[in-house]
């Protein structure tokens, strides 16, 4: 595998800072820890494994010999996956009456997000305990009532979970711990790409005044820990790190799954947050611990069905040797920049949604925000969205 096309029908996106590997051919999602993140992204990019192992070594301090061995790795775990001459991954195939032999006595619990409603059936009492404290807030709203509910199964897996929705393994991981944090990740991807949108941004959104704030940009800029700042600044939250663009003209919408707060920035926040060191921490598939402010409960979020015009993008970039300013971005530049963060929800860019887009984005008030302390980044959001 040594060019891109092998890799055409894949796509890697974040939901709340974990990342997936959607693969469009087979239908297949699979969580990635961070390492693995960084190497599909760079895949995606156009990189080569050689170029890809290079980036591990000079970035992330990787030693080389142990930067190529991950390349390789994931490559290989790849070809394991799809390969026709290999047998099946235990757990990807499931009988024909959608339900396995050890799923024994479910417990079922129901979950709404965007215009979708999930049953989800646990294998066992304990399973559902230590994952659905992370997702009992999204019952489904009364407008829902109606709608026919898509049966997902969350069964155990070699020490791990299975997410199972439409008798196809949605998505996994290898640890129970992992378990509540990857079927969050699950459900708002299936969430998305049902809900007949443009496409989802890697960004998070807050609104002010019926008007939206998008805050683009990679892990580890600081979206989700600005957003948390402005949220307790009296903006409200509407989403974390997967914004839904959809309807005509375009608006973003409400996507109630929680804000993802990292272990580094608790510190920073606490101040706003008094009881954010007793929530409790979930471990992400990248190994990580990590707390989530709920909404309507620790932090401020839209209702469920809003969807909102956005007015102003904000390119917001963590950098401690810089002044926090805010800076004019010229809109075509602010739209290769979304664009890299960008799913098309009908799997591709064309002309016609292309020409959306800039329409769109022709009306929206563009800025990068080089940040290096918190209180002026938020002074300076909060003066220009009055």
């Amino acid at each position: 595998m040594n060019s891109t096309a092998p890799f055409a029908d894949l796509s890697v996106h974040y939901v709340g800072d974990e990342a997936l590997l959607l693969d469009l051919t087979r239908q297949r999602l699979y969580a990635l820890n961070a390492s693995a993140g960084f190497i599909w992204t760079s895949l995606k990019d156009g990189k080569s494994p050689v170029e890809v192992s290079r980036s591990l070594n000079e970035q992330l301090k990787v030693p080389a010999d142990v930067a190529v061995a991950y390349v390789a790795g994931v490559l290989r775990q790849y070809t394991a996956l799809v390969s026709d001459e290999k047998p099946p991954v235990p757990g990807s195939t499931i009988p024909a009456n959608g339900r396995r032999p050890d799923l024994l006595a479910p417990v079922v619990e129901t979950y709404s997000l965007v215009d979708c409603v999930f049953r989800v059936k646990y294998d066992g009492s304990d399973l559902s305990e230590k994952i659905h404290p992370l997702l009992q807030h999204r019952t489904p709203a009364s407008s829902l009532a109606g709608v026919d509910a898509l049966d997902v199964s969350v069964v155990r897996e070699n020490g791990g979970v299975a997410v199972i929705a439409d008798q196809d393994l949605a998505a996994s991981c290898d640890a129970i711990e992992e378990a509540a944090v990857t079927l969050r990740a699950c459900l708002t991807q299936l969430a998305v790409m049902s809900s007949g949108g443009l496409c989802a941004v890697h960004a998070g959104a807050l609104c002010r005044n019926g008007r939206a704030l998008l805050l683009p940009g990679d892990a580890g800029h600081g979206k989700s820990t600005l957003s948390a700042a402005l949220a307790a600044h009296g903006f409200e939250m509407l989403c974390d790190d997967t914004a839904l663009i959809a309807g005509e003209p375009l608006l973003v919408r409400s996507l109630p799954t929680g804000l993802c707060i990292k272990r580094g920035a608790c510190t920073v926040l606490e101040s706003r947050y008094r009881q954010l060191p007793s929530l409790p921490e979930w471990r992400r598939p990248d190994g990580n611990q990590v707390r989530y402010l709920m909404p309507g409960k620790h932090v401020p979020w839209a209702e469920a069905g809003a969807a909102l015009p956005v007015a102003w993008i904000v390119f917001p970039r963590y950098d401690p040797s810089q002044n926090t300013a805010l800076l004019p971005l010229p809109k075509h530049e602010a739209l290769v920049r979304l664009l890299r963060g960008v799913f098309m929800l009908s799997g591709s860019l064309d002309e016609q949604s292309l020409e959306t887009l800039i329409g769109w984005i022709e009306r929206i008030d563009c800025f990068e925000l080089p940040l290096s302390s918190l209180r002026p980044a938020v002074a300076l959001i909060d003066e220009l969205c009055r």
